[in-house]
Parts: structure tokens; sequence; C-alpha cells
């Protein structure tokens, strides 16, 4: 077993911006505070309002924001997406232990060959690196 964890940024998010139909797939980055940030494979105008999901977890909204900035980073665009309300980053915390409890769920399967259930994952987890969450991925 890894000695820490990683960020799951394999993990993939869709970003919807309000004012547009369809929703747009990213891989989640880093979340803070403030906000989270994002991979895109084309660009968001910053000022963009938006909601986020983790289709993998849920298809239900993990919180809204504002694009504050995109930047090109090769053939992708990396977005800073800046929280409306304090309810958003609580979401996005408990979005962020989901994704690390997935990836740690796929991660066993590929290096141990174990095939976990989602609930046998978080269980897992939970009991390996839930206390040290917040001391591991600090708000910043």
């Amino acid at each position: 077993m890894r000695e820490f964890v990683r960020h799951p940024s394999d993990i993939p998010l869709d970003v919807k911006i309000l004012s547009e139909p369809g929703a747009r797939h990213a891989h989640m980055h880093d979340v803070s505070m403030a906000g989270l940030s994002c991979l895109v494979a084309r660009e968001i105008k910053a000022g963009s309002r938006v909601e986020f999901y983790v289709p993998s977890i849920s298809e239900e909204s993990s919180g809204r924001g504002t694009v504050v900035w995109c930047r090109p980073q090769r053939e992708k665009y990396q977005l800073g997406i800046q929280f409306h309300a304090g309810k958003d980053v609580f979401r996005a915390r408990m979005v962020e232990q989901l994704c690390q409890i997935e990836h740690y769920r796929r991660e066993v399967e590929q290096l141990e060959s174990r095939i976990l259930s989602s609930e046998e994952a978080a269980e897992e987890w939970i009991s390996l690196y839930a206390a040290d969450f917040d001391r591991l991925f600090p708000l910043e």
C-alpha cells in the first residue's frame, strides 16, 4: 500500500455553463476553500457561471461557481472556478473524498487484482486515510 494518497486527477468532472446546453468533460485538478481547478478540452470564458458534476458518483450538481480564469495548457485549458457559497465548498470536499475512494477502488483493482464494490472501497479507504484527509489535502 502506498505511503501517501495522490489527488485523483483521473476522476472525470463535467462542467456545465449555465447559459448553454450540454456539459463539457473535464478532470478535476485541485480543490481549495475558494474553488476548484480542472482541465477541459475547450475554452470556457472567464465570467461564465457554471455547475460541476462528478458523473461517476452522481448526476446531481456538486456545486456552482464562476470561471475566474482559463489558461491554455498543452492541448487543453485549465479553469479556475470560484465557488458561489459555503455549501459549495462543503459539497466539493465531499466530492473530493468520493473521488479519492473511487480512485482507491481502481488502484486496488489495477495493482492488487482485487475487485471492490464502492461500499467495500469506501470502508477500506476510510479506515486507511479518512483521519488524515484534511492534512493530506488541506484547503488553501
